[in-house]
């Protein structure tokens, strides 16, 4: 069966799925997470989702949140080996900046159109999304983290009366997906752009690979 075949396939079936069961999708696909129970991963992606629709109904901030970071653009920057990064939050001691990079703007545009999404993502839409969706990850980063580790309640380690609760790899991205998706609007969710890119890269990106999509935070040259 040919690429676009199977991509076409692939398209139609995450249209049909629920949020939880793509969310729940992306998460197996971490390293991390496999050979996990479907339910547990399930019951994980729900949480998240849920934690993220709540932390944007009480974000009293502007869509995409971005009066207190810089935002700068780059041509090239987010195709990299295994993942397709929209825009990347910096945290630094100087002040906190999001990179938004073009090169994956229009990767994820180009999948949308291909999917039958080319009305539910222009790539205005991508733009404000994945600002949006770093602003969750600087509140994540900033405090919220933890309510999110106590809504999954990951529990690792039990000692009488104390619980001690792990991190849950990948529940941070569900939870900003969620998030970007109540602040911009969206007709449909970005856990399902993010699981179409994931076909692509498994089909003929640039370094076929397990490992999904990502715009998590971190340092930037």
């Amino acid at each position: 069966m040919s690429a676009p075949t199977v991509l076409a396939e692939q398209y139609a079936r995450i249209t049909r799925a629920r949020d939880e069961d793509l969310a729940a999708d992306l998460l197996a696909l971490t390293p991390t997470h496999e050979g996990r129970d479907r339910d547990r991963l399930r019951a994980w992606a729900s949480a998240a989702l849920r934690f993220g629709e709540r932390m944007a109904d009480e974000d009293a901030g502007e869509p995409g949140g971005t009066a207190a970071a810089e935002v700068s653009e780059r041509a090239t920057g987010g195709l990299r080996p295994r993942e397709v990064l929209l825009a990347e939050f910096v945290h630094r001691s100087a002040g906190d900046r999001v990179v938004v990079y073009t090169d994956a703007l229009n990767y994820a545009h180009r999948v949308a159109r291909a999917a039958g999404w080319g009305r539910d993502y222009t790539r205005a839409a991508l733009r404000e999304t994945a600002l949006a969706h770093e602003h969750a990850h600087r509140m994540l980063h900033d405090g919220r983290g933890r309510a999110l580790l106590r809504e999954l309640d990951h529990v690792v380690l039990r000692l009488g009366p104390l619980r001690l609760r792990g991190h849950v790899v990948g529940a941070d991205e569900i939870a900003a997906h969620a998030y970007a998706r109540r602040r911009a609007g969206l007709r449909r969710s970005p856990v399902a752009l993010t699981a179409a890119i994931a076909a692509t890269l498994a089909h003929r990106g640039p370094e076929p690979d397990r490992t999904a999509p990502r715009t998590s935070p971190g340092e930037c040259p």
